[in-house]
């Protein structure tokens, strides 16, 4: 008779235990981009250029418009160079927002891959100053071809603000 208690006991343990188990794992998310930063978000305070870098790569990863918003500054200007009409097109903030927002739902899957940097520009934390650079990039859309080409930039660092983008110039 004891044998069949400590056999039940053993099996209610081991039901409690799987039970655990169960509901641990269900925390655990491994599609879930991996958070950054001392608060556990996948977001950052933008206080640096290399902030600034990883939340624009970040928005346009999760499709996430409202987080590219923040990524642009108010006076933000978008240009590229049309090669049909052989000249710089632009358009502003709004534009862009909903421009962006409609690639956001297009695609399914979007890698954002930017090359090296220029050294030291990923550290620049100073408040009130505008810093303009070049950096490359590659972007992957679902299974189409890639696009690669180089981004001009001007950001701006209000005091006691965040890093954002004024300019944006594509050059493929």
């Amino acid at each position: 008779m004891e044998r069949s208690e400590s056999t039940g006991q053993i099996k209610r343990r081991l039901c409690v235990l799987g039970i655990i188990v169960l509901l641990a794992a269900g925390c655990i998310n491994p599609f879930a981009p991996e958070l950054r930063g001392p608060t556990g978000s996948l977001w950052n305070d933008a206080s640096t250029i290399g902030g600034l870098l990883e939340n624009f790569k970040t928005a346009y990863e999760l499709g996430d418009s409202l987080q590219y918003a923040e990524c642009l500054g108010e006076n933000f200007q978008f240009q590229y160079f049309d090669y049909d009409l052989n000249r710089t097109e632009s358009w502003y903030r709004e534009t862009d927002l909903r421009a962006t927002a409609r690639m956001f739902r297009s695609f399914r899957h979007i890698n954002l891959i930017w090359g090296e940097a220029p050294p030291g520009i990923e550290d620049i934390a100073t408040p009130d100053s505008l810093v303009e650079f070049h950096i490359r990039f590659q972007l992957l859309l679902d299974e189409l071809t890639p696009l690669i080409g180089f981004a001009h930039f001007i950001v701006n660092k209000p005091t006691d603000d965040r890093f954002q983008i004024v300019l944006w110039q594509d050059d493929f």
